[in-house]
């Protein structure tokens, strides 16, 4: 093989010959000729000349009387007699093109050599190797990919590749303004191929003469209008929008635009002019893709199995369980593409998401009946000042994981126990005769206020519910408002499921929130209103609220809430705490 003599040794000392021979090969500096003069393949992706090599240029390397020019990747240096020499960071060897030896394959090769033929073929084949004159060439693999990205780095300040029509977005015009081609020039590939694989077969290291041709574009001027009326006709379209149930999310002009590709696709006529290519439109898969993986971070979640520990009334440790959601981006990507770019475009994409249910539900955790939402009620107590808030988190704590047997009455004032200092709370303002003071347990009426709401939305019977004297703004809409004061005003409502109830308060940021779980029996609950049924200037208004409940379609039930509010200047803040106690 080349000049490597394996004849005479044993498969061992042979294959360590060759793994030697073959790896000292692949690692040897490539060098490179270009206008008669010698270039060395530097490790930093660039040509270097020697000292009389030309300097390169935009256009291609020019000749230069004054030696090489400087390059910021560090050109090899240069020995005393002319020739270039390897920088201290490596050299370019044909690993870096992408080629690799088998020797494995190539020992097996040379163990045929007179090993497979006729007798006389077999007699002759081992005759010719013994008197040296039998030539192998190593067995190798080439990575196309990888000889087109090194060899486009490295002849990159000799190259200057032609360049396709294309088209570009005007903001000024607000219209799609056109790229022109131009022809440029190329190391011949093929030449440069087929060099490589010569010098391989004899392990020769000479320097590879590189050739330059003109490079023409594969897509010219004329050829972009389909393009362009494709990208004109998303652009009409806009905006689009991505939906996930309620949700949804805009993609606008300015997204599309920088989403839309433009690069070369074979015209309609391949099979006549199989080389014939014209401009594409279409889209950037991976800017779609980091698009909508920052929206799947707000969908995606873990699902979340349920859980319910109770001891007495109160559950001590309870979660609803939760379904989990995943979004499926490649599938919604296909779908969002072929949307967009579709004739005509269509405009709304449903986001494709998997739904799973928790392994666990709410009613396999108890016997209690108690297995799904059935209400809930909310109110914003945004702007509260900090012992209301205080107030507001430790009443809603009183009433969290509390459980409600079938037809039992719930009764606020007595499941609260006081709102004293003992009980936790501190000094905000409450409405009493004619003032507003600070006591303790001020703001607990939002947290009244937000069981009534639960309870009415869950269709349970309301016994006691008084409004509040005068609008207050935590309350809105007015008209779904309780007030509490112990011992009157109460709010109390019956649990009149067939099974538990079970209460759960949540807060978040400044919402307030209060669950009800209990048993579906397929009761409907429809809510008109708060409606204004009066207001005057000084603030004073008149609300209304009524509460329906069916069975099977039928009317079982109907509840009207009136509430007639004073105007809040009757009730200036000051007074005494000594003062008789009001709501």
């Amino acid at each position: 093989m080349a000049n490597l003599d394996l004849g005479r040794t044993n498969p061992q000392t042979a294959q360590k010959i060759l793994e030697e021979e073959l790896n000292n090969f692949l690692g040897q500096e490539l060098n490179f000729l270009y206008q008669e003069k010698k270039w060395l393949a530097s490790s930093q992706d660039g040509l270097a000349s020697s000292q009389d090599g030309p300097a390169s240029s935009q256009d291609g390397p020019a000749s230069s009387q004054d030696g090489p020019a400087s390059s910021q990747d560090g050109p090899a240096s240069s020995n005393q007699d002319g020739t270039a020499s390897s920088n201290q960071d490596g050299t370019v060897n044909l690993i870096n093109f992408g080629f690799q030896f088998n020797e494995q394959a190539t020992l097996e090769a040379i163990y045929r050599i007179g090993r497979q033929a006729g007798f006389l073929a077999n007699i002759k084949e081992q005759l010719i190797a013994l008197a040296g004159g039998y030539r192998l060439t190593p067995v190798y693999q080439l990575d196309q990919e990888k000889f087109r990205i090194k060899t486009a780095k490295l002849f990159k300040d000799i190259e200057r590749p032609a360049q396709n029509a294309s088209l570009v977005f005007n903001q000024e015009t607000d219209s799609f303004s056109l790229e022109h081609s131009t022809e440029g020039t190329a190391i011949k590939r093929n030449q440069l191929l087929a060099d490589l694989t010569s010098r391989i077969e004899s392990l020769s290291s000479q320097p590879i003469e590189l050739q330059l041709a003109l490079d023409y574009p594969t897509v010219k001027n004329n050829e972009v209008e389909e393009a362009r009326q494709k990208a004109e006709s998303i652009l009409a379209n806009q905006p689009y929008q991505l939906t996930f149930g309620e949700s949804y999310w805009t993609i606008d002009k300015e997204t599309i635009i920088d989403w839309l590709k433009f690069e070369p696709v074979s015209a309609e006529d391949k099979e006549e002019n199989p080389n014939n290519q014209i401009l594409g439109c279409s889209l950037n898969e991976e800017k779609i893709k980091t698009h909508l993986a920052e929206i799947a971070k707000t969908i995606d979640r873990p699902t979340t199995n349920a859980r319910l520990e109770t001891e007495g009334k109160r559950a001590i440790v309870f979660s609803a369980g939760q379904a989990g959601f995943r979004v499926y981006q490649q599938e919604t990507i296909q779908e969002l593409t072929n949307n967009i770019l579709g004739q005509p475009p269509i405009k709304q994409t449903k986001l494709i998401a998997d739904v799973a249910p928790p392994r666990i539900s709410l009613s396999q955790t108890n016997n209690l009946g108690i297995n799904i939402l059935i209400g809930q009620g909310n109110s914003n107590f945004g702007g509260s000042p900090n012992n209301r808030i205080h107030n507001i988190k430790t009443g809603t704590a009183k009433f969290n994981g509390l459980i409600l047997n079938p037809g039992e009455e719930f009764s606020f004032n007595e499941l609260l126990g006081g709102s004293g200092p003992a009980e936790g709370f501190l000094p905000e303002l409450v409405i009493k005769k004619g003032k507003t003071v600070p006591e303790y347990g001020g703001g607990l009426c939002q947290v009244s206020t937000t069981l009534f709401r639960a309870a009415v939305n869950s269709g349970l019977e309301i016994t006691e519910r008084r409004p509040h004297a005068f609008p207050v703004v935590y309350y809105s809409p007015q008209g779904f408002d309780a007030t509490v004061y112990n011992p009157s005003p109460d709010l109390r409502f019956i649990n009149n499921r067939p099974g538990h109830l079970l209460i759960e308060g949540v807060v978040q940021g400044s919402q307030l929130i209060f669950n009800f779980y209990g048993t579906d029996d397929g009761r409907q609950v429809q809510i008109k209103g708060p409606y204004i049924l009066e207001k005057k200037e000084d603030g004073s208004m008149k609300a209304v609220l009524y509460q329906e409940v069916y069975q099977k379609d039928e009317l079982v039930h109907q509840q009207t809430f009136y509430s007639n509010y004073d105007s809040p200047d009757l009730y200036p803040i000051g007074g005494s705490e000594e003062d008789e106690e009001e709501d």
